[in-house]
């Protein structure tokens, strides 16, 4: 669930019953009021409520501005999960509501998916196809709370806390079936969510690892003294500075570069940076939903045949095996999203259609 912070209560409950009722007042939008007082919001922007309390329709600019909330998710005693969420008030005119949840890889904040460069802004591009969009930031990271043993932060702990947030996100929204969208250690996460179809309607997996590596990742990240130095780290968590982002910005222009390694950096658990040393770590067996897998044709870190592999696993244990579609993006390396154009077009391009949006 969602808690409120007693301070902000009525002014949640306020916005809440402004906002779900629509520009036009469509009743079929509308939704007690009171739900709003399971949410913790930070940072509603004023002028959300007098827009969408105007009597006449929205004018296309005001519907097409995407507005940026921050929300913290109860997912246990004395622990919560930063969202973000991005969306445009077309998002609340829509006959069926959709929803994104992205979920990012190790060492990154949700931040990750909204880069402060144009062309970069990948959240906000799903905000404005009038989708909700909520961007998470996994315990042991960013603004969620820290367990006392960043080692404990494994898979099951992930998923287990992220199944949390989609049921909250449904919840307050009131999204029928959320695409998931994971990069990493993030399309692990998804996967594995991906087994309920009832609550989520389908899977990007990119920048992927589930059984073969290239022998420069078997080299440099399951090297027998990077895995000594992270399970020596205090309680479990690394002070991540710039120097170990090198794979992640090895392609990116400076600009996108300077953006990543001022945002990104921060105390984080080590626990998803020591899961590929058990490959494969996640299962996709389980998966009912369709798939898309993306992967770069010049990717360091996944080798050539691993999205194959993937997509003949993923929901294999089911009686009807879901669709997979495997995008390739010529001349893109293990990050297609953060490179240079045209391949950061090419993958926003790839999930837009996937989503049909």
């Amino acid at each position: 669930m969602i808690v409120a912070r007693p301070w902000l209560v009525l002014h949640t409950l306020a916005i809440s019953a402004l906002v779900l009722t629509g520009c036009a007042g469509d009743p079929g939008a509308a939704v007690a009021a009171s739900e709003g007082s399971l949410v913790e919001t930070e940072g509603m922007p004023d002028d959300l409520a007098r827009h969408i309390a105007d009597p006449g329709h929205c004018p296309s600019d005001l519907l097409d501005h995407v507005y940026t909330v921050q929300h913290h998710v109860t997912v246990g005693p004395n622990r919560s999960v930063h969202v973000v969420e991005m969306f445009t008030l077309r998002a609340f005119l829509r006959p069926v509501r959709r929803g994104a949840l992205l979920l990012p890889g190790p060492v990154s904040v949700a931040s990750f998916y909204e880069i402060d460069v144009d062309g970069y802004r990948f959240q906000s591009d799903l905000a404005r196809q009038g989708m909700f969009t909520f961007a998470v930031e996994y315990e042991g990271t960013g603004e969620s709370t820290y367990p006392t043993d960043g080692f404990s932060v494994s898979q099951d702990y992930l998923v287990d806390e992220t199944r949390t947030v989609l049921g909250a996100v449904r919840s307050l929204r009131h999204i029928p079936r959320v695409d998931i969208i994971g990069e990493s250690v993030g399309g692990g996460i998804a996967a594995e969510l991906c087994a309920d179809a009832s609550r989520t309607r389908s899977c990007v997996l990119a920048s992927m690892v589930y059984l073969h590596i290239t022998p420069f990742a078997q080299a440099v990240f399951l090297d027998p003294g990077f895995i000594a130095f992270l399970e020596s780290a205090p309680n479990g968590y690394l002070n991540v500075g710039p120097p170990l982002y090198f794979n992640v910005v090895e392609r990116s222009s400076p600009d996108v570069t300077a953006a990543i390694l001022a945002t990104q950096p921060g105390v984080y658990s080590v626990a998803p940076l020591l899961d590929p040393a058990n490959i494969p770590w996640w299962d996709p067996t389980q998966a009912n939903v369709p798939a898309l897998l993306i992967a770069g044709t010049e990717d360091d870190i996944e080798a050539q045949d691993d999205p194959e592999l993937l997509a003949a696993a993923y929901g294999s244990a089911r009686r009807h095996q879901p669709t997979t579609t495997i995008v390739r993006i010529t001349g893109a390396g293990h990050i297609p999203r953060v490179e240079p154009a045209p391949i950061n077009g090419q993958f926003r391009d790839a999930v837009l259609s996937f989503l049909h949006l």
